[in-house]
């Protein structure tokens, strides 16, 4: 569903103003209202099975605050983690993607 968003994000000759596009922008909202929307859903019912009931509003509102800021930060800390890698392998773009890939694929990650 989000892998144009993954491949964007994740291509270190993706530039800034490319990052910064509407387009990009608005696939990286769409993925994070989702999962935003995925993980409390998630969360109230694992309460609700251990605890039988549902976060109360005002934890909600946190959890929904703090999902939002991460998963938003994220998505730039992961832009900005691939630029220094393919720095650091002289540009090279076959080991930055094996990099990636190797790494991203085996962590379960927000986003």
């Amino acid at each position: 569903m989000f892998t144009k968003l993954y491949l964007e994000t994740t291509n270190p000759k993706t530039s800034w103003n490319r990052f910064f596009s509407t387009t990009i922008l608005s696939l990286i909202a769409m993925s994070v209202i989702f999962h935003t929307i995925l993980y409390t859903l998630f969360f109230n019912v694992v309460n609700f099975i251990f605890f039988g009931k549902l976060l109360s509003k005002k934890i909600n509102i946190r959890l929904i605050s703090c999902l939002l800021l991460i998963m938003l930060f994220g998505y730039l800390g992961r832009f900005i983690h691939v630029k220094q890698v393919y720095k650091d392998y002289n540009y090279n773009n076959e080991k930055t993607k094996e990099y990636l890939n190797t790494h991203y694929n085996s962590w379960v990650f927000i986003g």
